[in-house]
């Protein structure tokens, strides 16, 4: 047996197998990196004090209410950049955003990767911008670390979907 033919038995290779969603996610993202220059990671308050005409009540935290602090996040970066008219002009960035720690048990958090910036916005400017921001979206936590986005992200990005399914990928605000 050839040596590349045991290195292929011994990593379960099979070339004739058809890749997994995982695979197939991460390879066309990867693709897409050089798309995506800036990558951004921001916390969440794991709970949120949601007010009735009962009263208040403290409900923890599901994708439902990530996708939507992440929705209003956006919009609040996309006026930092281009104003308060942004969602009227259809103006925005690109994101692909993900919620990590739902699977494993881990604090909630979204990891994004922010393309379509505008010559206009230098790279130093967008930490800034990310803080005035956040500071309009009261779900998210203190933390948050913006960088440069390279092949990595993408991996990083996926390195929680199912072999079969892409459920915590937020394909509805790409």
């Amino acid at each position: 047996m050839r040596l590349i033919d045991q290195i292929r038995q011994k990593t379960a290779y099979c070339a004739s197998t058809a890749p997994t969603q995982k695979q197939a996610t991460r390879t066309w993202l990867n693709s897409l990196h050089k798309q995506y220059p800036a990558a951004l990671t921001l916390t969440i308050k794991q709970y949120n004090a949601v007010k009735n005409n009962k009263g208040v009540y403290i409900q923890k935290l599901d994708k439902n209410e990530c996708q939507r602090i992440a929705r209003h996040f956006t919009e609040k970066l996309n006026q930092q950049i281009y104003g308060n008219n942004a969602k009227r002009y259809g103006k925005g960035l690109k994101y692909l955003i993900v919620i990590e720690g739902e699977r494993t048990g881990k604090s909630l958090h979204l990891h994004m990767a922010i393309g379509g910036l505008p010559d206009f916005i230098k790279f130093n400017d967008l930490d800034q911008l990310v803080c005035n921001a956040k500071l309009k979206v009261a779900e998210l936590d203190e933390q948050h670390m913006v960088n440069v986005v390279d092949s990595g992200w993408m991996e990083y990005l996926t390195k929680e979907l199912g072999l079969h399914d892409t459920d915590n990928v937020l394909w509805e605000l790409a």
